[in-house]
């Protein structure tokens, strides 16, 4: 028969035996919370590493195929007349692919590092641009014939003539020459430009005011300037969407790469691989792109744009650089305030 001295004994065990075993559990806990941590600061620095190492890759890459660029567009004025248009074809190419891999590389390249390499490609186009014209002289363009006046907007083709002007050319036909295409000085309008007009060209869209614009295809690049009240509609552009001082405009675009300068309450339909940029703009809104028309499917296949990519609501604006805060300057369009079909 146990004592009251055997019981207490097997009390006194069982004590200790518990408590060893929280000991035990609570260093086992222990370790494994250290062991947690240090694969967690392993994990960190091999993610460092990979970054550190995938930068240098981009940045000997990058700087590598753009001196190719450079170097190959110094020879264009011993190049043979006949195979300069190749040439600068080629060179165009060239340079959509560094967009393209520019594209690739954001997930582990900081925004400096982006905005120096997107700098860096637009003045490759700007560059290659400037080359062809000076050794592809394009022939000087003129408007013909006259828009009637109406107060209510209707559909105006701007059908452009080639010939020879006398004299200074206006604002219009500067336009024409630095942008190859588009529509400029125009108010209360519709207009559309095919396929075959925009096609790998430089658009520019400039001085409108209410008007309508239907892009057609897929152009090189469009350049949107000035425009209030405006509503515009882009194909798949493999290369950049440049807007600068636009006010109260819808533009339903899709492109690899969007800058938007001084630009306020305008609305952004957007089909962008790479992340938008903004820059002194506030009160724009972004949704995704929902604009359709016969042979899409076939320009974006000619465009390379990359269709199962999106990037619409990923904005990096250069004014706000607080990483803890959104910027105020831009928001997502509501699904219930988005506008769902563009019939018109």
């Amino acid at each position: 028969m146990a004592t009251e001295g055997n019981r207490g004994d097997s009390r006194n065990d069982a004590n200790l035996a518990d408590l060893k075993e929280a000991i035990g559990g609570k260093l086992q806990r222990r370790q494994e919370e250290r062991v947690t941590k240090l694969e967690d600061l392993r994990n960190q620095r091999e993610t460092a590493t990979g970054k550190q190492e995938s930068s240098n890759y981009f940045d000997s890459t990058f700087t590598n195929e753009k001196a190719t660029v450079e170097e190959r567009l110094s020879t264009a004025g011993s190049v043979e007349k006949s195979a300069l248009s190749d040439l600068f074809d080629s060179l165009t190419l060239s340079v959509q692919k560094l967009q393209k891999f520019i594209t690739e590389s954001t997930f582990f390249l900081t925004s400096y590092e982006i905005r120096k390499s997107q700098d860096d490609v637009e003045k490759l186009f700007a560059a290659i641009d400037e080359k062809r014209d000076e050794l592809i002289p394009k022939k000087k363009f003129a408007f013909k014939g006259r828009q009637k006046k109406s107060n209510k907007p209707k559909e105006v083709k701007p059908t452009v003539a080639v010939e020879e002007v006398d004299g200074p050319l206006n604002n219009i036909q500067s336009d024409l020459l630095k942008f190859q295409c588009g529509v400029f000085d125009q108010a209360n309008a519709v207009f559309e430009l095919q396929s075959q007009e925009v096609k790998s060209k430089d658009v520019g869209l400039t001085n409108l005011s209410s008007c309508t614009v239907k892009l057609y295809g897929s152009p090189n690049a469009i350049h949107m300037n000035n425009l209030t009240n405006c509503t515009v509609f882009s194909g798949p552009v493999p290369g950049s969407i440049f807007v600068d001082n636009c006010q109260g405009c819808t533009l339903v675009v899709s492109c690899q790469q969007l800058r938007v300068h001084h630009t306020t309450a305008t609305k952004f339909y957007l089909h962008v691989t790479s992340r938008a940029i903004i820059e002194d703009t506030t009160d724009v809104g972004f949704a995704p792109y929902n604009w359709t028309y016969p042979e899409q499917d076939a320009d974006f296949k000619t465009s390379e744009l990359d269709r199962g990519r999106n990037s619409w609501d990923d904005v990096d604006d250069f004014n706000w650089l607080a990483s803890d805060k959104a910027s105020p300057n831009w928001s997502v369009i509501t699904e219930e305030k988005r506008v769902q079909s563009w019939e018109m």
